[in-house]
């Protein structure tokens, strides 16, 4: 019998076991340790190293921003009177139970909108092409960070916004909205690894997600947050 014939029968040895010159059992190649991972698969390795790294330092900066505004908080009420105080919490109740609607709003009118239009998922970090409910395409979007402008006398704080905004202007530099924010392009492989730094109030989305839903864009058409 030919020695590269396998008799009736036999199913030869396991392809994921390894064997020695000597045809010895040397190891099960897969159970691979994380050393051969690592040797085998380098650029995920470092992308998913660039990731938890960017997601930790976001972490940081939530938490000191956090402290930081617990502080002023902190601060400011212990410059008030009681009656103040009871005015100013029911005040910021009122406020969020505002923005709470606002929010539950255009979630809805962006899902019931007929005409082509934009969805910002801000808490999923998505943004979507829509008509009817339909998802047409799904980008994903990196969002900058809180900041204040100044006039000189007194500073304007600027945020993502909330609600309804529509197209102001679209070109290859971004996509332009009424009361100035810009979704801009990024043109690094992933919107998480781009760090350069995104204006106060604005968003990236990566520049082939700009470049497929462009024809698509008129101005004027409605943009939706929340």
């Amino acid at each position: 019998m030919s020695p590269d014939i396998t008799p009736a029968g036999d199913i030869g040895p396991d392809p994921g076991d390894r064997r020695d010159p000597q045809g010895e059992r040397k190891a099960d190649r897969r159970r691979v340790t994380w050393r051969d991972f690592r040797r085998a698969y380098p650029g995920f390795v470092f992308t998913l190293l660039i990731g938890l790294m960017a997601m930790l330092a976001i972490d940081a900066f939530l938490i000191i921003k956090h402290r930081a505004y617990q502080g002023e908080v902190a601060r400011l009420r212990s410059n008030m009177t009681e009656q103040e105080k009871a005015r100013t919490d029911a005040i910021v109740a009122a406020e969020e139970n505002k923005l709470r609607i606002a929010l539950a709003l255009a979630r809805r009118q962006a899902k019931l909108e007929k005409k082509l239009h934009l969805s910002v998922d801000i808490d999923s970090g998505k943004i979507y092409l829509e008509r009817e409910g339909a998802v047409l395409r799904e980008m994903a979007a990196v969002f900058g960070p809180e900041g204040k402008i100044s006039n000189g006398t007194d500073s304007i704080p600027v945020v993502v916004p909330r609600g309804e905004r529509n197209i102001a202007k679209v070109d290859d530099g971004g996509i332009t909205l009424d009361g100035g924010t810009v979704i801009l392009p990024s043109d690094a492989k992933s919107v998480v690894q781009d760090s350069s730094a995104i204006p106060p109030g604005s968003l990236r989305i990566s520049r082939a997600d700009l470049k497929a839903i462009m024809p698509n864009l008129s101005l004027g058409m409605p943009v939706y947050f929340y």
